[in-house]
């Protein structure tokens, strides 16, 4: 019976050298991509930025910035900052919302937020703190 244990020995050290010179190269790639992705301004970072893309988002028709969008069903003054599922701080760019709050961003493993500058279908007044 022939002893394979040579050529079982080189192809191991074959695939290890590759594997070695490869790897930096994969990081190189991968953080270039991951820099060229723009970063919402002032976004808490536990927190991750709901995307337009969303498939939630996109059936609630929700925009990031409902101040450039001529939106069908936005009265104005409606934003996500005056909205009553609207959880975040007073004077933050970026908040919960009750509607997506249960859900996390997959990739970053973070709560997703809405622009305070935001609106979708989903808004409804805020009760008045009289």
């Amino acid at each position: 019976m022939p002893d394979n244990t040579g050529t079982s020995r080189r192809n191991f050290l074959k695939i290890s050298a590759i594997g070695l010179a490869v790897a930096p190269l994969t990081q190189l790639v991968m953080s270039t991509a991951v820099q060229a992705k723009q970063v919402p301004r002032h976004l808490p970072a536990e927190a991750a930025a709901l995307s337009e893309d969303d498939p939630q988002a996109k059936a609630l028709h929700y925009k990031e910035d409902a101040t450039d969008a001529n939106i069908a069903g936005r009265k104005e003054g409606q934003f996500c900052s005056n909205c009553q599922l609207y959880t975040g701080q007073p004077g933050e760019a970026w908040g919960p919302c009750a509607i997506f709050s249960y859900r996390t961003n997959p990739h970053a493993n973070k709560p997703f937020v809405v622009s305070a500058t935001g609106w979708c279908d989903a808004w409804g007044p805020r009760a008045s703190t009289r």
